[in-house]
């Protein structure tokens, strides 16, 4: 286990500074998005469900929508991220297929099935076949800025899904104009997680060293369990490591009894300063029945708690990965994954 290199070595460590500074640019991606979104034509006609497929990193976009949708909008949003979209998807939903590579079989055979069944969905991809097919169709298009990690480019379809999704919940926390507000103000969260900022002050650097201890073992609460997931699966692919995520209440009443059979976990608790009196009271029985290592706190608006929140799990996964010398540009078994598939 190697220790965590200073700000300087960081950034000029080409496995992680790019990356890094992807991170530290989200509040312009998501205002990149917001302006891309916005360009989308909507008809006019009243949307039963707003429909995301995707999968890996495309999917937590609409992860991130779908958990605050339930709480502040009145349009529900559903993610599917499964080998075909739901049977049920019809013209009274809107669609939205999202895979940044446009490569990704399952979102191309998606925007096949859809349009058989007369639905024209939205597409957001940065290019590949997926991009093609839907120029060819004549499909909405929100493209993606290119060449960047496609996982990093979650801000920017989030961006574009809220400015889409807006338009057809009326929600205003969820408007462009809310969340482009929120985005600046990333910028000063940013200076309390970036490199230059020691651990001992540091909550990104903090978790990360977490990791270094043992598996890390996440409860977190609505839309803060979004944030989790990411760095579930940050952590997976950047850092090469394991994560266990538990959803308060649901995992409290089912997976947490079975926690005692794992050794080497090391709990913490995602918690929000929004969180009724009832989550409050199971975390503070969480507290009592575990050891909890460290809780972070993330205080704001819905909208901004969870953008904080991915912005720390970003980091998290790429300070755990400077601390064991991993490469987070490599992810040898998905590729080989994907090749067998695209084989096919």
């Amino acid at each position: 286990m190697s220790s965590l290199p200073d700000a300087a070595a960081l950034m000029s460590d080409e496995r992680y500074g790019p990356m890094i500074k992807q991170v530290s640019d989200q509040p312009v991606l998501y205002k990149l998005g917001l302006v891309k979104g916005a360009k989308v034509t909507v008809g006019d006609r009243p949307v039963r469900v707003f429909v995301v497929f995707g999968l890996g990193g495309s999917a937590m976009p609409g992860t991130m929508l779908a958990s605050l949708a339930s709480s502040l909008a009145g349009v529900p949003v559903t993610v599917s991220c499964g080998s075909h979209p739901p049977s049920w998807v019809s013209r009274d939903d809107l669609v939205a297929l999202v895979s940044y590579s446009g490569r990704t079989q399952e979102v191309i055979r998606a925007l096949d099935l859809m349009t058989k069944r007369g639905v024209k969905p939205l597409v957001i991809t940065s290019g590949g076949r997926l991009l093609q097919y839907a120029e060819e169709l004549n499909l909405n298009v929100v493209r993606l800025t290119p060449d960047m990690t496609p996982r990093m480019s979650v801000p920017e379809m989030f961006g574009a899904l809220a400015a889409v999704y807006h338009r057809v919940s009326g929600c205003g926390e969820l408007s462009p104009e809310s969340i482009s507000s929120t985005a600046e103000r990333l910028a000063t969260y940013w200076r309390r997680i970036s490199p230059e900022v020691r651990p001992e002050e540091n909550d990104a650097k903090r978790c990360a060293i977490l990791t270094s201890l043992g598996t890390l073992s996440v409860f977190a609460w609505g839309h803060l369990h979004a944030a989790a997931v990411r760095l579930r699966n940050q952590l997976a692919e950047n850092a090469k490591l394991p994560c266990v995520v538990h959803e308060v209440p649901e995992n409290l009443h089912n997976t947490v009894e079975g926690l005692s059979a794992f050794k080497g976990l090391k709990h913490v608790a995602l918690r929000s300063r929004n969180e009724p009196q009832d989550v409050s009271t199971q975390f503070s029985a969480i507290g009592a029945l575990l050891d909890l290592e460290h809780t972070f706190t993330f205080s704001g608006s819905l909208v901004y708690e969870l953008m904080s929140a991915v912005m720390w799990a970003d980091a998290c996964s790429l300070y755990a990965a400077a601390l064991r010398n991993v490469d987070p540009r490599e992810i040898p078994t998905i590729g080989k994954i994907r090749r067998a598939v695209e084989g096919e």
